[in-house]
């Protein structure tokens, strides 16, 4: 399949503004924004629209930090209004416990508009390495969507895959798809790497 075009936009008018630079399938996001969670986000959205099932992968080569929170990942979004509805899977900048995740990854959603966000946290061990790594360049990360269920995975290398969660969502058939990124610091602006993306209409 082709690769899509993005556009790319802010999303809740976060104090710095994003840039995206795209090069084929290599994208160069950088994002300001206090933070994709509770009831409504700031980040910066390259994106492209779809409607029914999906599948979108890519490798997260580099994401720089400028707070514990700072997220990148793959997102679909039912429109670009600080509070919509979403579904996120998201690799953080480097595998320190955060609240009730013990890894480099976290799986979040928000089923209506302006409501709250949930997350998902496997269970992983510590001090020992995280079953879910932020290990950057090797984050490959993708989402798909089967009807209201949506599957998160990951890999170190893009050819073997373990799921991370799946959930079952009601978000709209039709909406945005792509590539999510905010800094969680709203004096800072945050740089990630997405790489060797590819998206399929059906998982």
């Amino acid at each position: 399949m082709p690769t899509p075009k993005l556009t790319a936009a802010d999303v809740g008018a976060p104090r710095l503004a994003g840039t995206t630079t795209q090069n084929a399938n290599r994208l160069e996001i950088t994002a300001g924004g206090e933070d994709i969670w509770g009831t409504r986000d700031e980040f910066h959205f390259a994106h492209f629209p779809v409607a029914g099932d999906f599948s979108l992968t890519t490798r997260v080569e580099s994401l720089v930090m400028a707070d514990v929170y700072t997220k990148a990942g793959i997102m679909f979004r039912a429109s670009l209004a600080a509070g919509a509805p979403h579904a996120l899977l998201l690799a953080f900048g480097d595998n320190q416990p955060r609240n009730n995740n013990n890894g480099g990854l976290e799986f979040q959603s928000r089923l209506q508009p302006d409501a709250a966000c949930t997350g998902i946290y496997p269970p992983q061990p510590l001090p020992a390495l995280p079953d879910f790594p932020a290990s950057f360049p090797n984050v490959w990360l993708r989402l798909q969507r089967t009807g209201n269920s949506f599957t998160g995975r990951y890999s170190q290398d893009g050819v073997q895959w373990k799921t991370f969660c799946t959930a079952e969502l009601a978000l709209p058939a039709g909406g945005l798809l792509g590539f999510a990124v905010t800094s969680h610091n709203p004096t800072r602006s945050v740089q990630a790497v997405f790489t060797a993306w590819d998206f399929s209409g059906q998982p």
